[in-house]
């Protein structure tokens, strides 16, 4: 379901449910669009994933305590409407990156949250992630820049 996001509302008493296409969710834009705008550094990811590396996620409450917490950060740093989004669109894309490609965690630390801020966002076939080979470009270069 790369291409769209299921969403659940109440509208007065009654539920609603459907699919939302990613790119007309939330802004003109679209969702992805908007997460992709918001300016965030390697030293904004690393702490915000240290907010929330404390809770495993076993359950869907998990995922939305992620959420609470890192829109909590977002705001405390200027991040922008967007922010909290962007920071958990970026905290997982990161993760999924780093299991697939990098499992031995053999990259450069801050070239590697240089690039989970900076790299644009693109929709996968398990949702939003990185190009592989055009993450571990961006890890390199940051990795580069910062030796």
């Amino acid at each position: 379901m790369g291409d769209v996001i299921q969403f659940e509302r109440s509208d007065g008493g009654d539920r609603i449910r459907g699919h939302a296409p990613a790119n007309d969710f939330f802004a003109p834009g679209g969702f992805l669009a908007a997460i992709n705008a918001v300016h965030i550094t390697g030293a904004h990811l690393a702490r915000a994933i240290e907010t929330i590396r404390h809770i495993v996620v076993k359950s869907p409450s998990d995922i939305a305590e992620h959420g609470r917490l890192l829109e909590r950060f977002a705001r405390e740093h200027g991040l922008g409407d967007y922010g909290g989004a962007a920071l958990h669109a970026r905290a997982i894309a990161v993760d999924r990156w780093a299991q697939e490609f990098d499992p031995f965690g053999e990259s450069d630390i801050s070239g590697f949250y240089a690039a989970g801020g900076s790299a644009p966002l693109v929709e996968t076939e398990i949702g939003l992630g990185f190009e592989p080979a055009s993450f571990a470009e961006q890890v390199e270069k940051w990795t580069k820049i910062f030796a």
